[in-house]
């Protein structure tokens, strides 16, 4: 799945107590904001779509494997061609 990176202004002075007390109580602010996204996300986005979005990605995964392994499958074709003209330079 792509990423995107998101980026929002915040009050210095509230951010470096908001790190300090996530330090504090071993907390991980960037895993707090990815909880509070989910929840954004589910709460905001229809089920439907989000069913969509999900069927869509799962249909993308079983393709991007398959074209890594056809790309195995050329990269293997291609050693042997230039090791089938190395033996052949080397006799």
């Amino acid at each position: 799945m792509k990423q995107t990176v998101i980026q929002i202004k915040f009050d210095t002075n509230k951010y470096q107590a908001l790190k300090r007390y996530a330090v504090k109580k071993e907390v991980s602010l960037e895993q707090e904001l990815e909880d509070t996204l989910v929840r954004l996300y589910k709460k905001l986005v229809p089920v439907d779509v989000r069913e969509f979005i999900e069927e869509y990605e799962e249909t993308v995964k079983p393709k991007a494997k398959k074209e890594l392994k056809e790309g195995e499958v050329e990269s293997k074709k291609e050693n042997e061609v230039v090791n089938a003209t190395t033996n052949i330079q080397t006799k």
